[in-house]
């Protein structure tokens, strides 16, 4: 049988990858920079926008692996749980796939979110990332957690009106539908656009739009904390 390497090789193994991941994007970076006087050539544009995407991946994975370190370091439930949505939610924002994400504060949520499908699992990245795939049947609506536990999915919300300015931010009904959930409770509710691949927080009412991974983070872990 094959051994796992000690704790402190793959310490090792993950900060060479890390290094190799940052030299790559930096080397990219610099020969964009380099090229800036070039980029009115049309037919470079191509290879440009190549070097964009592949950074903007790059940016991502390391993102994402980050966050998972951190999560690992988090042992304790009250800090695990917030580290398995934000990673669901970075991965979901890097492909684009929509979902929303309902965390019961004080108030009961039972009165206020319509339909959906028991689920009563313990809240995972995997298990999150696997309900809002789009070929799921339950990826349309919207997951309520309870502590640790998703409760259901496929939950419909209370809708905003429409002057609540989602509109004029290119935002679509997930949107309208997680400030009209935080208006009329104290729920934490979390949004993924497919179209713009934004994460963003609704809040007692109001939308904190393309909100950072970090400061999602943060406020999941400390509720009271300010945006």
């Amino acid at each position: 049988m094959v051994k796992n390497p000690p704790n402190d090789d793959n310490k090792r193994i993950e900060e060479e990858a890390f290094k190799d991941k940052l030299e790559e994007l930096n080397n990219r970076i610099i020969h964009l920079y380099e090229i800036v006087p070039n980029l009115k050539q049309c037919d470079r544009l191509t290879n440009h926008l190549q070097d964009v995407f592949v950074i903007r991946e790059g940016l991502n994975q390391l993102e994402q692996g980050l966050l998972q370190s951190h999560l690992r370091c988090c042992i304790s439930s009250h800090i695990k749980i917030p580290g398995e949505v934000v990673v669901a939610v970075s991965k979901l924002s890097a492909i684009r796939h929509g979902s929303i994400i309902a965390i019961e504060q004080e108030d009961n949520l039972d009165d206020y979110l319509r339909g959906g499908v028991i689920i009563d699992a313990v809240v995972s990245t995997p298990l999150l990332e696997s309900i809002f795939y789009p070929g799921s049947e339950l990826h349309d609506g919207a997951v309520f957690i309870r502590n640790t536990r998703v409760i259901k999915a496929g939950c419909l919300l209370p809708f905003a009106p429409t002057r609540s300015g989602v509109e004029a931010l290119g935002l679509g009904t997930r949107h309208q539908a997680a400030v009209g959930l935080s208006r009329v409770s104290d729920a934490l509710v979390i949004v993924v656009s497919e179209e713009k691949g934004w994460i963003s927080l609704a809040l007692q009412g109001r939308l904190y739009p393309n909100i950072g991974t970090s400061a999602l983070l943060r406020k999941l872990e400390n509720p009271n904390s300010r945006m």
